[in-house]
This record gives C-alpha cells, structure tokens and sequence, in this order.
C-alpha cells in the first residue's frame, strides 16, 4: 500500500502557498505585481483644463512624470536663437487615404508606412500629423492661430516633429479643405475615407526656413528628447478654415514651457 503521507503533505504546501499569497495582496504587498498586468494598467486620464489640465499632468502618474520634471519641454517661445547654416529638411511625402480620428482632446490623422523626413541622411517616418489651436510655439511672445504637427519616429523610436504655424488670409488650403470635409468633430469618432487623397507636403509652406531646438511630446508622457523643427513662416488659410478646425479639436494648446539654457537654433534659407 502507498503511503499518502507526502501527497497529503504537497497538498499543505500548496495551501500554506495560497494563503500567503492572499495574505499578502490584502496588505497591499503586491500591488506593484497587479499594477504591471497589462490587463489592469490603464494611463491616466488627461485633460486641457480643469483637475487634469496642464499643470496637473505631471502628478497623475509616474510615466506622466517628465510633464512636470523634464528639462525639455515643449512648447517654447522663440525669442533668443543661434544662426546656422541652412540644411534642408527633406520631405518624401506620399499621398495617402484620408484616415482621421477625434481623441475628444484634438484630431489626428494617421499616416501609412511609405512617408518619411529626411535629416542629414537620417529618415524618420511620418506617423500621424495633428491639429492645434491656438499654436503652441510662441515667436517673441506672440503664438500663431493655429499650428499643425507632423509627428515621425526612426528605426530606434526617436521622436521628430515639424510644426507648421497657421495664419488666417484669403487663400484657401485646397488639401486641408478636402481634410476638413471629412473631419470628425465628436470625441471617439473615427473615419476613413476610401475615395479621398489627401497629400501631407501640400501642407507645408513654401519657405522652408525654419528653427530647431530640442524638446519634449506636447502631450502626456511628455517624452524626451524630440526633435523640433519649427516653421519660420506660417502656412496661409482662411479665416474660416482656422474656425473649422477650432470647431473639431477645441482649445488644445500646452502653456509654453521654460526654456532652462537650451539653444534655439535659426536655419534660414535666405
């Protein structure tokens, strides 16, 4: 006959396991452990005003830290810069089906693979491109009415984005009016459309004058370092064009931040 002693003996082992374990969630012990689980993480919600607004972002979570902490940070006003030599930002833009989605804190339009900026022999793809209002970046102390953004990201996760500062005239963008046909206005709306083009490049200005600094994402985690490319001149639209997009995104603008010592770098073509 078996003697049932060492299963009787595993099978203790196993609940002495057990109740340890539950004793040790219920003092908090393994909070951390239930904190990494995918499946309960959840980022803090964020917010351009009020309890979750900008000077709050920082305390409403540790990945959030950097908004409150960074050295880095973007926005900035551009008083103070260091005249360089001009080289020229590259821009392989392709066309693209028009896909746009409404986070219910700005408007985004995603961006397939095949885009890229091109920096001194160094690609950074285009992954989406967002909306402003107003702009962020000030030009000594005074901010444009709107600004575009055109998020890119390298083989190793580096962040460049290029600012294109928005001013209302009576021109008319023919590509940012067919973007604004079709943009969703009510937060966690999404679209795509199959029959519309759309191009990034037309959404640049002509002079392609320009300031770079290093910085941060303008939104939570705030990352850094980002490259930033900023736009001397703005891209010229309708005053009504400028409203449309206020209407879609709301006011999403971060207060400028400080600049703590870092070069702003002026790269004029003329």
């Amino acid at each position: 006959m078996t003697d049932p002693r060492p299963a009787n003996r595993g099978a203790a082992r196993r609940r002495r396991f057990v109740r340890l374990t539950l004793c040790l969630v219920a003092a908090g012990l393994c909070r951390d452990a239930v904190a990494r689980d995918p499946a309960t993480t959840r980022e803090p919600e964020w917010t351009y005003s009020g309890v979750a607004g900008p000077d709050q972002w920082g305390d409403l979570g540790g990945a959030y830290e950097p908004c409150a902490r960074g050295e880095l940070q973007s926005p900035i006003d551009i008083v103070e810069t260091q005249r360089v030599t001009y080289t020229p930002l590259l821009f392989r833009y392709r066309s693209q089906l028009l896909e746009a989605e409404n986070t219910g804190r700005g408007v985004r339009l995603i961006s397939p693979p095949g885009s890229a900026l091109v920096v001194r022999g160094q690609a950074y793809d285009l992954v989406e491109f967002s909306f402003h209002v107003p702009g962020l970046h000030g030009f000594q102390g005074v901010a444009a009415e709107a600004e575009i953004h055109m998020l890119h990201r390298d083989a190793q996760g580096g962040y460049a984005v290029v600012a294109v500062p928005l001013r209302s005239g009576d021109r008319e963008n023919r590509i940012l009016d067919r973007i604004l046909e079709h943009l969703p206005t009510q937060p966690g709306e999404r679209v795509r459309q199959r029959q519309v083009g759309i191009n990034p490049l037309f959404l640049l200005p002509v002079d392609r004058s320009y300031y770079r600094y290093t910085g941060s994402l303008v939104t939570p985690p705030c990352t850094e370092p980002v490259l930033w490319f900023v736009f001397r001149e703005p891209l010229e639209v309708s005053a009504e064009q400028i409203q449309r997009i206020a209407r879609a995104t709301g006011a999403n603008a971060r207060p400028i931040q400080p600049l703590n010592g870092r070069p702003v770098f002026s790269l004029f073509r003329y």
